[in-house]
């Protein structure tokens, strides 16, 4: 997949659930913040409380040393407000996002006999109430001419994982928010066209970060593109799992 550098018009890309972990950081975080950089956007990277501090400043470092500019918001996903906040965050930081990208991230461990619910409402309020927040302030944000004038749209982007397609007997609160946040991909698209686009990545276990990011920043910037799920995983999902028990 090619996508070339525009730089005719400032863009700004809000990074959101990517740097949650040092490993996150150095993979996903990082090929997305890069890929965007070097596609001319500005990158604001959203950091959860207890996420390194030193991983991320040296990923602002990063998108400084190609041009771009960099700012780090911290805001706790798991809260409806911080995350909804982040798109007024990123404007004043930056101007206003024409991309949010969220990475969705399993909330804990739980299966048919202990989930109950505690665990799916965090689940839900990390990986679904988290995402329709970000989406509903990014449409928001986007002026009313956007319905008239493409070049003003925004676009949302859901970064989903294996558990899509094939839910793990142990996590199962994450498997169904998995399904839940690639319907509302689908009905968020309807409902905030022609102003916002939104659209889904499933990535693999494999490490395809790059083509992740290269995909992401394809449907940042493909207008006829809405309501769609694209996945990125080298054929995992074709794969089926391991037979194992149910523990």
């Amino acid at each position: 997949m090619t996508v070339s550098a525009d730089t005719s018009t400032q863009r700004v890309a809000l990074i959101t659930g990517a740097l949650g972990s040092a490993a996150d950081a150095a993979s996903i975080g990082r090929a997305l913040a890069t890929g965007f950089a070097r596609r001319g956007w500005d990158v604001a990277l959203q950091r959860s409380h207890g996420a390194p501090h030193a991983a991320t400043d040296a990923l602002v470092a990063e998108v400084a040393a190609l041009g771009r500019r960099a700012v780090v918001l911290d805001a706790d996903l798991a809260l409806e407000a911080d995350a909804a906040g982040l798109v007024a965050a990123c404007g004043a930081a930056l101007g206003r996002p024409a991309c949010a990208v969220f990475v969705s991230a399993s909330a804990g461990a739980d299966d048919a006999h202990t989930v109950d619910g505690a665990s799916l409402a965090g689940a839900l309020a990390r990986n679904v109430t988290a995402p329709l927040a970000l989406a509903r302030a990014l449409a928001d944000a986007t002026p009313d001419a956007a319905r008239e004038h493409e070049a003003l749209r925004a676009c949302a982007i859901h970064v989903l994982d294996q558990a899509l397609f094939h839910p793990a007997p142990a996590q199962l609160s994450h498997a169904l928010m998995q399904a839940a946040l690639n319907r509302a991909t689908s009905a968020l698209a309807l409902a905030l066209a022609p102003k916002v686009r939104v659209a889904a990545l499933v990535r693999g276990h494999a490490p395809h970060a790059d083509d992740i990011a290269a995909a992401a920043c394809y449907l940042a910037s493909a207008p006829g593109v809405t309501g769609a799920t694209l996945t990125v995983d080298g054929g995992e999902h074709l794969v089926p799992p391991a037979a194992g028990p149910n523990e």
